[in-house]
């Protein structure tokens, strides 16, 4: 009898065993089913997207290109199509369950009380400016507002058609910028005149100020591209030769373009990432060599200026060369660097008088910095309110990050160092909102971006 039951329940068991491993392995495949499709370079891409998504993508596309290209810098209809780009991707939005308008983030809440103060001062203020001289600020500001809505719906990989886009279309207005150096050395500061002159140079792809000072964001983005796919796919992979010779290039121009502060920041920037360790030993020698460094040109400083100023053809550089040698001989500052200097001091001293509200005076303020022109023109707390809104998303992203903790830690601080010394610009929105945080989810994740809200 005990031996009967025991062969029922043993045969049982056999094809209970079976109809369960059967069933765990039709769980499996059904899992495996759902699972989204990765992709060429491991990113996670979305097997079904809406017309709601293609929309925004499309807009998202074309005002991208339009704030990068300089041959779509004059034209009505680009700037309509760029409006038109922005209203379309908002009203998509806003049929959305969870859009950024209606719930925001903290950082969009700030932005909110921001633009409720300094909109109304500029109205009363200086009527005609205020579409016409903050366009590039609010443009920018608009990139802020594309990053939450993505970042908030774990969708920043739908970003990668618009990021690697721009990557080739860099290329190009890299060559064509340097084209336009090489026949005229101060072409990229022609262009900021909104004259015939710069138009013709815009027709010929010559980059402006803005431009070459992204330049710096993206060769640091480039550089951290080059460093993961030279592991994966090897240095000589056709991806990682184009991606060598757009960082080449852009450093070329940025070299060309005659912004000798561009070209600190840059050098800067791309030795304290190439080369800072977790190894506090390496950081403490690098540290020391770059003070000797210091210590050596200081004393030498007079001697390499005039060997460079016999030995490099007229242009900027030159006219820099001889400020500085008239600034180290004279104990002052004077030319292009005297004009910026005193510019920055105008602003301080106008915030130093009105400290809480500002002057509210477009007119006076030094224009030279983003950073101290809001301190100037609308107080204290306008001023903490920008550089938490522009700040918030780099230092977030820093303060997340895992495997490239100095590749986010050098971008932000490039990022303050930019918003302080320089003017405002639209371009400055998709750099620091839309290439850099996608470039952070391509080094940091291959699946969704968990915590990027």
């Amino acid at each position: 009898m005990r031996s009967g039951t025991w062969r029922k329940r043993s045969i049982r068991g056999i094809c209970l065993t079976a109809t369960e491993y059967g069933n765990e392995r039709e769980l499996r495949e059904h899992e495996e089913s759902k699972k989204p499709e990765v992709g060429t370079f491991g990113m996670t891409l979305q097997t079904k997207k809406s017309l709601r998504d293609y929309l925004q993508l499309g807009a998202l596309i074309y005002l991208s290109v339009w704030v990068s290209a300089p041959i779509l810098a004059y034209g009505e209809l680009y700037r309509l199509m760029a409006v038109l780009s922005v209203l379309l991707w908002s009203a998509v939005e806003i049929t959305r369950h969870n859009n950024i308008f209606v719930k925001p983030t903290l950082y969009i809440l700030v932005l909110y009380m921001f633009l409720l103060y300094t909109v109304p001062v500029i109205a009363m203020t200086d009527g005609v400016g205020l579409f016409k001289r903050n366009i590039q600020f609010y443009i920018m500001l608009f990139f802020l507002f594309v990053y939450a809505s993505y970042a908030r719906r774990d969708a920043i990989a739908d970003l990668k058609p618009v990021v690697y886009l721009n990557i080739i279309l860099f290329t190009v207005w890299s060559y064509t910028t340097y084209r336009g150096l090489l026949i005229d050395p101060h072409a990229s500061r022609y262009v900021i005149k909104s004259n015939e002159e710069a138009r013709q140079l815009t027709k010929m792809g010559v980059g402006g100020f803005a431009f070459i000072y992204s330049l710096l964001i993206y060769i640091l983005g480039i550089m951290a591209l080059l460093k993961k796919e030279k592991i994966k796919k090897g240095l000589w992979h056709p991806f990682s030769l184009f991606m060598i010779f757009s960082a080449l290039f852009a450093g070329l121009v940025v070299l060309k373009a005659g912004y000798s502060l561009a070209v600190l920041l840059m050098l800067l920037s791309v030795v304290f990432y190439a080369f800072y360790s977790k190894n506090i030993i390496k950081n403490i020698i690098l540290f020391l060599g770059m003070i000797l460094i210091y210590i050596v040109i200081e004393h030498y400083m007079l001697d390499i200026l005039y060997y460079l100023y016999n030995h490099v053809q007229e242009g900027a550089y030159r006219l820099k060369i001889r400020d500085a040698i008239l600034s180290y001989s004279g104990n002052e500052v004077v030319g292009t660097v005297a004009d910026r200097v005193e510019r920055y001091l105008r602003s301080l001293n106008i915030f130093l008088d009105h400290p809480l509200l500002g002057n509210w005076n477009f007119a006076a303020i030094g224009k030279h910095s983003m950073v101290l022109d809001t301190f100037a023109q609308f107080g204290l707390f306008a001023g903490i309110a920008l550089l938490y809104i522009v700040l918030k998303v780099p230092y977030d992203l820093y303060r997340r990050a895992r495997s490239e903790k100095i590749f986010s830690l050098t971008v932000l601080l490039l990022i303050a160092a930019l918003i302080s010394v320089n003017n405002v610009s639209m371009l400055y929105g998709f750099m620091f909102y839309i290439f850099y945080p996608y470039i952070y989810y391509r080094l940091e994740r291959s699946g969704s971006v968990e915590g990027f809200k």
